[in-house]
């Protein structure tokens, strides 16, 4: 019985859709790789203790223990378990908003507070940590920019253009009901 032979052609590919596709998806995915942008803000969480601390406090020395209550109605600066200056929270904040009620967030007057924070940081020179006591409702950006102006004062600057620091060392609370 003899064999068949099957006749080999040299076949070739068509390569050209799969270049063009290559060709199209480079610069594609290049150019959507660079709307990916990563931010991280230092703060840090309170502390929990389950544990009463052995010492108490000295009444003599004056520490701020600085709060910043952020409303609907704006800012409140609170050192302790005392607001600061004369308004309280019954009378409304101590930095209102811009508007009659903060709607947004370019409607709170982070200049104000900024300035208010520079006064208490001329009088407690040493203290570095703010307590942002937010809002439930407080807008994610409201937290930020004020986070940014409790930082450091972008009006002082020094003859290097730095910003003079405020309060860098940010704690985020709970929040009020």
């Amino acid at each position: 019985m003899a064999k068949k032979r099957t006749a080999f052609t040299d076949a070739t590919l068509d390569l050209v859709p799969i270049m063009n596709l290559v060709t199209i998806l480079i610069p594609f995915l290049l150019m959507s790789a660079q709307f990916v942008t990563l931010a991280v803000i230092d703060s840090t969480l309170p502390a929990i203790v389950n544990t009463p601390t052995l010492t108490e406090p000295d009444p003599n020395e004056d520490k701020l223990n600085l709060s910043l209550l952020i409303t609907s109605k704006g800012f409140t600066i609170a050192g302790g378990d005392k607001v600061l200056e004369k308004d309280n929270l019954e009378t409304g904040p101590i930095v209102a908003c811009l508007d009659a009620a903060c709607l947004s967030p370019e409607s709170y007057d982070y200049q104000g507070l900024t300035k208010r924070l520079a006064l208490l940081k001329d009088r407690y020179g040493d203290e570095e940590n703010v307590i942002l006591v937010p809002d439930p409702n407080t807008n994610y950006e409201v937290l930020v920019l004020t986070m940014d102006a409790a930082r450091d004062d972008q009006a002082d600057v020094d003859d290097e253009g730095k910003a003079r620091l405020l309060f860098p060392n940010v704690v985020i609370a709970g929040g009020v009901e």
